[in-house]
């Protein structure tokens, strides 16, 4: 025995809470990609003006690069889910085996 073990049910209940993570990510994200840049050059087209539109355009960048990570977020949380499932299942089919064994 390794003495490693999974609490299936923790597991899931992890998993269930990972996932709604991802969905205040993405909507986190979506309000950010709404609120726009708040960057204005008040009609100036000097120094100021290659700031602002450098600015703007690392700003909206960075929002679409985190827009993947939502999903990210949640599929680890459907993973986890999927841990305490296929454990529960072994668990099951060990118990039965060793109820009624083949070999005997």
């Amino acid at each position: 025995m390794t003495g490693f073990e999974i609490a299936s049910e923790s597991v899931g209940r992890g998993g269930t809470y990972v996932s709604g993570h991802g969905a205040d990510y993405d909507a986190s994200v979506m309000r950010l990609q709404q609120r726009g840049t708040g960057a204005r050059t008040f009609g100036g087209e000097g120094l100021f003006a290659t700031i602002v539109g450098t600015y703007n355009e690392c700003l909206q960048v960075s929002l679409e690069t985190l827009t993947g990570i939502g999903g990210e977020i949640a599929e680890t949380g459907e993973g986890l889910r999927t841990v305490s499932w296929n454990t529960r299942v072994a668990e099951s089919a060990s118990v039965e085996s060793f109820e009624t064994p083949t070999w005997a």
